[in-house]
């Protein structure tokens, strides 16, 4: 592929560009060749040499040289991002707040929790944003921070600045990422905690290769789902397409904060889990360690009648969406640990499809998914210039 610039770009542009597709294949697929960097980005090899030299000198990659030889003879020389430049993933809940540094790649660097005994406010979790990221900084000073992303167990505007409803942190048009830019000193999107869950599994985790995925989430203050189709996670007019917690699973049910009778939320929660088996903090751990300590058949009966109304949300979900793959992330691991077989039962009979069911899996990235998926969110303007000077954050 060649350097020269179409008519109307100049070769900075073209420049950008090229860093900007080895920055992404780096993003996608951490750790790599630069061979492989080559037949990725369809550039020439001296060209991809040079670019990730740039990118070396910058702090943001480093290289290896091996020492067995490549096919012609040369050193296969290998390419990782560093942890130099940072992103910061939110994730705000009624339990409290969790940031995280993400690294390109998407790995956790460093982490950091601050417990709320009350559902906070939306100005509460930006100060408590702000001492976590300050206790982060304190321990990475020679980071760069390339953006912050929140994610919200709610809807947000298009425009990812406002939290348009987040029903059990009961915040409406709240103006967070201005709060958190006010707290944290960085610039501050929002994001929809289920869709970047989802996002950051296609990238590093349980749904990599994908295109057809339906993602429940149930986290302590409710459940969420995202829904990807042909490659698109799916948003819609408002942002509040797959709102699958809203299925009706019960129809003598409690009526839900929607207005409607039977809500899969009203019915199945983190914290209907916990008071039943008494995990008094209602973490998920202590939640699983208390069912191995009480297998009783009242217990059992219980997590059945759970998975029973969960399988009536998965099989709505299968027929509006035809995944291939369904994830079932935070509580939802408990039932389906719990009740596998009953769950592939409920998305696999009577199907008026000859495809295979979908897949059920838990997410490989376990609790650390929405961060590392807000993560990535606060990527996008790095991986767009990698090179820009004046960079989002400062160093720390």
């Amino acid at each position: 592929m060649s350097l020269i610039p179409p008519v109307g770009r100049s070769i900075d542009a073209v420049r950008r560009q090229n860093l900007s597709s080895v920055v992404s294949v780096l993003h996608r697929d951490g750790a790599t060749t630069r061979s492989q960097i080559t037949r990725a980005t369809g550039l020439a090899r001296s060209s991809v040499a040079s670019l990730v030299e740039e990118l070396e000198s910058a702090g943001i990659v480093t290289q290896r040289f091996d020492d067995h030889l490549g096919a012609k003879g040369r050193p296969s020389a290998s390419v990782a991002a560093t942890d130099r430049y940072l992103g910061v993933g939110v994730n705000t809940d009624v339990d409290g707040v969790h940031v995280a540094f993400v690294s390109l790649d998407g790995r956790v660097v460093d982490e950091a929790h601050a417990a709320s005994s009350d559902v906070p406010t939306p100005e509460e979790a930006a100060a408590l944003v702000g001492e976590l990221l300050q206790q982060l900084r304190q321990r990475h000073g020679d980071a760069v921070v390339v953006g912050l992303c929140a994610a919200i167990p709610g809807r947000v505007t298009k425009d990812k600045t406002f939290v348009l409803n987040a029903p059990h942190l009961r915040w409406r048009n709240a103006p967070f990422a201005q709060l958190l830019q006010d707290a944290t000193g960085f610039p501050s999107v929002l994001a929809f905690d289920s869709q970047v869950g989802l996002h950051a599994e296609t990238l590093w985790g349980a749904a990599r290769g994908a295109d057809d995925i339906v993602s429940f989430y149930g986290g302590p203050g409710g459940i969420g789902a995202a829904a990807m189709v042909d490659g698109h996670i799916l948003d819609g007019r408002s942002g509040s397409a797959a709102r699958l917690g809203h299925v009706t699973v019960a129809n003598d049910g409690p009526t839900c904060i929607c207005g409607s009778v039977g809500c899969l939320t009203t019915v199945v929660s983190q914290h209907q889990l916990a008071s039943v088996f008494g995990a008094r903090d209602g973490s998920l751990q202590r939640i699983r360690d208390a069912i191995r300590a009480d297998p009783s058949a009242a217990f059992e009966r219980f997590l059945v009648r759970q998975a029973d109304y969960l399988g009536v949300a998965l099989r709505a979900a299968t027929f509006a969406y035809d995944p291939q793959l369904i994830l079932l992330g935070g509580f939802f691991g408990v039932l389906l640990d719990h009740g596998r077989e009953h769950l592939e039962r409920a998305v696999s009979a009577n199907l008026m499809s000859s495809s295979e069911p979908p897949v059920l899996k838990t997410p490989a990235l376990g609790e650390q998914q929405l961060v590392i998926g807000a993560g990535a969110v606060a990527f996008s303007a790095f991986i767009t210039d990698p090179m820009r000077r004046e960079r989002v954050g400062a160093t720390l």
